[in-house]
């Protein structure tokens, strides 16, 4: 079964704002840094090297890049121990798919 990416949206600023229900720009520059540091966390969780196009482009790599950035985002003035849940098993599932 093909993954449909195109049912998620783009990661981006906007819709991380729009998914927390952000307004105003002035967290743009740190949420963008989130965004930056999620792909290459996510990246480096599943495979050793580069991310390639057909992981960056998996609806799972995109879910969990966007649901990590909301946790940072959301726990940013706390001490955080563990990654959610949610994205340790979708790096889990793109391991499966993607470790080489």
């Amino acid at each position: 079964m093909a993954e449909d990416s195109a049912n998620l949206p783009e990661i981006s600023v906007d819709t991380i704002k729009d998914a927390l229900r952000i307004d105003g720009n002035d967290d743009d520059t740190l949420i963008e840094g989130y965004i930056d540091t999620a792909k290459e966390y996510v990246a480096n969780a599943v495979i050793d090297g580069p991310a390639s196009e057909p992981l960056i482009s998996s609806s799972k790599y995109r879910l969990a890049v966007i649901i990590l950035v909301q946790f940072w985002y959301s726990n940013r003035a706390t001490d955080i121990k563990q990654t959610p849940y949610q994205v340790r098993s979708l790096i889990q599932q793109l391991r499966g798919k993607f470790w080489q």
